[in-house]
């Protein structure tokens, strides 16, 4: 069994779709922990929501780890518990969009130990 370390990151849009997608354990016999996902508001002036998603039935039913979680602006929430994902599991964050209809400025970073 192999065990190799990976980085994920990804702006962060408003729709709860693939382009939500941070990381995948794909392959056959990929599994993966995410140790930690590190969500920042880059805005000076408005918060943000973020959720949190992953599947647990490789890919198709998504569960929520967190929703609408307040992240302050200028402001990092960090989700320091493991996640446990099994083959094909997806690991997705995607944000609430502001109420006065501005972009929102959130970039998500994930580390992550992928065993094959």
């Amino acid at each position: 069994m192999a065990s190799t370390f990976k980085n994920a990151g990804l702006d962060v849009g408003v729709l709860d779709d693939s382009t939500g997608d941070i990381y995948t354990a794909s392959g056959s016999g990929v599994t993966a922990v995410i140790h930690a996902v590190y969500i920042s508001n880059l805005s000076s002036t408005n918060a943000a929501k973020v959720n949190v998603k992953v599947t647990i039935d490789g890919g198709s039913t998504f569960r929520h780890v967190g929703r609408s979680l307040n992240v302050s602006a200028n402001n990092t929430l960090v989700l320091d518990k493991p996640i446990n994902l099994e083959p094909n599991d997806i690991l997705r964050v995607y944000a609430d969009p502001n109420p006065d209809s501005s972009s929102v400025d959130v970039e998500a970073y994930a580390s992550i130990l992928e065993i094959s």
